[in-house]
């Protein structure tokens, strides 16, 4: 069984690494502040969530058993990190250089914007930041953590789910200035549509509203999400985007949506860093900034 992410009981897990040290649940309920019962309930709820026993209670002082053995080694070191970074960051220690690495798209227009509010807030930190266009990988082995579009199957890597982008289409408020306000999908097919990478995004965002057929207006094709959206900017067209590379636009009026229909992208965004012994407070803290933006915007979005 996979415990996804935000499922994974933080305070039982806690509570399991008390007991295992102490050996004892009377002594780790006195260390935790809470009472013997409070502490037994908690490594009940574990063991039944991963269908295990923790622990040979047949013992005293209490013994993990094997799959406790292994459990321990995992929490401890995930703590330790925890506590590292979170002591790093109180004491306003986390200092160094950071390499990132981002698709253009969203490193461009989210990315950009995340890390100057991050490094007002640690200034100590230096950053270099490169593009990577996501077909075509070449400098991951070099950075710190890339934000990616695509595959999570990275070998020897931690890998973390950013998010899930939902497409839609924007434009410049200009682009409208002359024409009747749209109502209905089918009536983009006469607009230039503004492509990333080729046809299929729009042609899917189109059979999800039930359009069929060819439009009267002309196709631009970039290689970036990047370029088409600030083709849209300049009014040349019609481009699809997500909530978080737009975020900014649609808050200052360069661009306006246009129906609410969206669709899931092909791909999520991924985080991917060194294994967690090799990372340093920096790329944590940046992290676990990243996914909490990053979340914020989804929380935002409309149903």
């Amino acid at each position: 069984m996979q415990i996804k992410r935000q499922n994974i009981p933080l305070n039982a897990l806690r509570v399991f690494e008390t007991v295992a040290r102490q050996q004892n649940m009377a002594r780790a309920a006195d260390e935790l502040c809470v009472t013997h019962s409070a502490v037994s309930q908690q490594v009940r709820k574990l063991e039944d969530l991963l269908n295990a026993r923790l622990f040979d209670r047949s013992h005293k002082p209490l013994r993990l058993t094997a799959k406790g053995e292994s459990l321990l080694a995992s929490v401890t070191h995930g703590l330790d990190i925890l506590a590292r970074g979170t002591g790093q960051i109180c004491h306003g220690e986390i200092d160094g250089e950071v390499n990132v690495s981002c698709v253009p798209g969203l490193g461009a227009n989210w990315f950009v914007h995340m890390l100057g509010e991050f490094m007002r807030s640690h200034d100590k930190v230096r950053f270099r930041v490169f593009t990577e266009f996501w077909q075509q990988p070449g400098q991951r082995e070099e950075v710190d953590l890339a934000i990616i579009y695509g595959s999570a199957d990275h070998p020897g890597k931690r890998v973390t789910r950013l998010g899930h982008p939902e497409f839609f289409p924007v434009c410049s408020p200009q682009l409208l200035n002359t024409r009747h306000v749209i109502r209905h999908a089918s009536e983009l097919l006469g607009y230039t549509l503004l492509h990333d990478h080729g046809e299929d995004t729009w042609a899917r965002w189109f059979a999800a509203t039930g359009v069929e057929g060819q439009g009267t207006g002309r196709n631009l094709i970039f290689d970036s999400a990047h370029l088409s959206l600030q083709a849209a900017r300049t009014g040349h067209g019609i481009a699809l985007a997500d909530a978080a590379t737009v975020q900014k636009d649609l808050i200052e009026g360069r661009l306006i949506r246009l129906l609410s229909q969206s669709i899931p992208a092909t791909h999520p965004y991924y985080i991917v860093t060194p294994p967690a012994d090799r990372l340093n407070p920096a790329v944590l803290a940046l992290e676990t900034w990243l996914l909490e933006q990053y979340r914020m915007i989804e929380r935002k979005r409309p149903v």
